[in-house]
């Protein structure tokens, strides 16, 4: 079910896809004939079943050699995993598949942070209530522990990633708190207790679908939908004063972005992000915030079509002056992976996507960069049309 959720949302032209399998082939043939080195590659295809995932969610983490990442469903008990990938040996080893009940989660959603030899990381289901969990992995015993079962109230649903601090994690809930919208929480890894900072209640927006950024005592986030127009938010939080202050309604139209997704990232005084919706052509956006003068410039609005990508499903990275992302579409409607020059203020489409059976498609989550290498995921293509893990190397 999840992933014709997936497919259906990010399916855009369809009429196109019987020229993406050419095109994957042209570009195959091509290489071999030339001998050009190849920069994307597949490393993994997600087949599901007992001992593999299926459906990635979220975005991976790089330790040493070592990816770490999540899917949705698979796994022995059909509720989704954790695993392990080993960059040297391209060898997948499942740590831990997720049973639901009041011991376990299920369905787990978002990115694992990874702090000494754990884990942590959320689910979107399971637990007492079945409103998601917050969970510990550790990676020398291989045992998930439960930190703490979402009962509606404190939360329902929560997406995105959580951040440490101290002894803290933040995070969001997509649904529950007061208004039942979602919330801010902040979890304390020491006594185990969870509070609820902030519920939101449509004015300052609803259904956070992404994950916090900290900048000393503020957190930044965003809201898909609610605010002063309906398309979704970008709010501080302050941990000192339990404030939360919203700093953009998102509006649509030509001039701005709508339904933001993914996370925000911060360089000196700007926030960039992305949304899925919204600019000069529906199609989505790159924006930059000034959180001094409260300015959100749109800085690219995706087209589609075979020079651009449409629909961002996640974060962006920054080196240096470039952002690196990916879309939903565009390209052969599937997705792309494309750079930013934040001087040039020109995207370039690095990667489109073909889809099964060898490459991916629909790509959500952030990349991750180590050295001259990117790596990501897509939640659907592959061989058995169940996502992939692709690297993609820079020049």
């Amino acid at each position: 079910m999840r992933k014709n959720r997936i497919l259906l949302r990010f399916a855009v032209l369809a009429l196109a896809a019987g020229l993406v399998y050419l095109g994957g082939l042209i570009g195959s043939f091509a290489s071999a004939q030339t001998g050009a080195p190849v920069p994307f590659q597949v490393l993994h295809d997600f087949a599901g079943g007992s001992t593999d995932g299926n459906v990635p969610e979220g975005s991976l983490i790089l330790s040493g050699k070592t990816l770490y990442g999540m899917t949705y469903g698979g796994g022995a008990n059909g509720g989704g995993t954790i695993f392990e990938f080993n960059t040297q040996t391209n060898k997948l080893t499942v740590l831990h598949s997720f049973a639901g009940g009041t011991n376990d989660g299920v369905y787990p959603y978002g990115n694992l942070i990874l702090s000494g030899k754990n884990l942590y990381g959320l689910t979107y289901n399971g637990g007492a209530k079945g409103d998601g969990t917050i969970f510990e992995f550790n990676t020398q015993t291989g045992k998930l522990t439960i930190l703490h079962s979402f009962d509606g109230t404190d939360g329902a649903n929560p997406t995105g990633s959580l951040i440490l601090s101290g002894k803290n994690l933040y995070g969001l809930t997509y649904r529950g708190g007061a208004s039942g919208v979602g919330t801010i929480f902040e979890f304390n890894t020491q006594t185990g207790q969870l509070t609820t900072l902030h519920s939101f209640d449509g004015t300052d927006g609803t259904s956070p679908y992404s994950s916090l950024t900290l900048s000393g005592k503020n957190l930044y986030g965003m809201t898909t939908r609610g605010g002063a127009n309906g398309d979704g938010t970008i709010f501080e939080f302050s941990t000192q004063t339990n404030k939360l202050t919203v700093l953009h309604s998102f509006a649509g139209g030509t001039d701005d972005g709508a339904s933001p997704s993914g996370s925000l990232i911060l360089s000196g005084i700007n926030l960039y992000g992305m949304t899925f919706y919204g600019g000069a052509n529906s199609n989505g956006t790159i924006f930059e915030f000034n959180t001094q003068t409260n300015k959100l410039t749109v800085l690219h609005s995706f087209a589609g079509g075979l020079d651009d990508g449409a629909n961002p499903n996640g974060g962006l990275i920054l080196s240096g002056k470039t952002l690196y992302g990916m879309t939903a579409g565009g390209g052969n409607s599937i997705g792309t992976i494309f750079e930013f020059n934040t001087q040039a203020g020109q995207v370039t489409v690095l990667h489109s996507f073909a889809g099964e059976p060898t490459d991916g498609s629909h790509p959500q989550g952030s990349l991750v960069l180590s050295g001259k290498t990117l790596y990501g995921m897509t939640s659907a293509g592959g061989a058995d049309n169940d996502g992939v893990i692709f690297s993609y190397s820079l020049k």
